[in-house]
């Protein structure tokens, strides 16, 4: 039988201080949609990271990233001291052209590479391409930004904007003949946070090929299941239906279950080591996604590890040493 684990882990600051979050109470919608404003802004301010010239294929952005107000002082030091490098590029997916990013060290034939997915939808969760995930230790970072918002295409949420996933994958070669680059990790890993940690699961549910190419895989704050999401966040059913052909009580149970992981566990690999984790006080994804997911991978005997982070927020941004907790997983053999 494939080993199932369990890890109940404490965070080190909770934003919350009593029992789960009440998705529906009032003080929970206003903070999240206060943040969603603040998110929002700041990814427009994301935008001009990820420009480039026409008739140009990439650009060196790591002094704009450095010069730049809005990249944290700490990530700047550790971009300094790893002498690391963040090149914008753009790659073809199902005929539109889709934005992403690079993070490399001068070590990264060496290095670990990790395929980073982001949270959000078009606009909304642009990542600065410097943060705390694409400087984990010197490890090689790829990441995309998906159709639609600064990239061509529509946004269907969990559609036909996974092959963007799978079309990333397939571009690392040219991202390395394009830079003059050889990546030859020895381990190579993706990681999806928020919208992100369900993008990741679809892409490796529907392209059996990323199962093989990657040696393990990573859930961090992950929608798991978009009928919960919807039964407890009804600002997120009315996007879904404004903005992604959600038809209530017409295309419903097809159009959940289709970008809903837990509903494919069956396509996942039975080897391929998976962590799910979750936050007990996250106030966008709710603990029962983590805990639904895990019990459908044990009764599959799927090769998952459960972490539950008590006092945990979304992404456990509140929790200083993320990263590093998850980098200790990926490469504790």
């Amino acid at each position: 039988m494939t080993k199932i684990t369990f890890f109940v882990l404490l965070a080190l600051s909770p934003l919350y201080l009593c029992g789960e979050v009440d998705f529906t109470s009032a003080q929970v919608i206003s903070s999240r949609a206060q943040e969603s404003k603040r998110i929002e802004r700041m990814c427009i301010r994301n935008a001009p990271f990820y420009d480039i010239e026409e008739g140009e294929s990439y650009r060196d952005i790591t002094q704009q990233l450095l010069k730049s107000e809005i990249t944290p002082d700490i990530i700047k030091a550790q971009i300094e001291k790893q002498k690391r490098s963040f090149v914008a590029f753009q790659y073809p997916s199902d005929g539109k052209i889709v934005k992403g990013y690079i993070s490399f060290t001068p070590d990264c034939e060496n290095a670990p590479l990790v395929v980073f997915l982001r949270g959000g939808s078009k606009m909304l969760g642009l990542m600065n391409p410097a943060s705390d995930f694409s400087c984990i230790r010197n490890y090689t970072v790829i990441g995309t930004a998906y159709r639609d918002g600064i990239s061509e295409g529509k946004d269907e949420f969990g559609g036909d904007d996974v092959n963007d996933v799978k079309n990333l994958v397939s571009y690392i070669p040219q991202i390395e003949s394009m830079l003059k680059l050889r990546l030859n990790p020895a381990k190579r890993f993706i990681l999806g946070a928020s919208r992100g940690g369900m993008q990741m699961l679809l892409a490796l549910q529907r392209f059996p090929f990323l199962q093989s190419y990657f040696d393990k895989a990573v859930s961090l704050s992950g929608p798991m299941n978009l009928h919960t999401t919807i039964a407890s966040r009804d600002a997120m059913k009315q996007m879904f239906i404004n903005d992604f052909g959600l038809v209530f009580n017409g295309n419903q149970e097809d159009w959940l279950n289709y970008r809903s992981p837990v509903k494919h566990c069956a396509a996942l690999s039975n080897t391929q080591p998976l962590l799910i984790i979750q936050g007990k006080e996250d106030n966008r994804v709710m603990v029962d996604h983590g805990r639904e997911m895990f019990k459908e991978l044990k009764h599959l005997e799927k090769n998952a590890t459960y972490w539950e982070i008590e006092g945990g927020t979304h992404c456990l941004t509140n929790h200083k040493d993320r990263m590093e907790m998850i980098a200790n997983w990926l490469e504790n053999d």
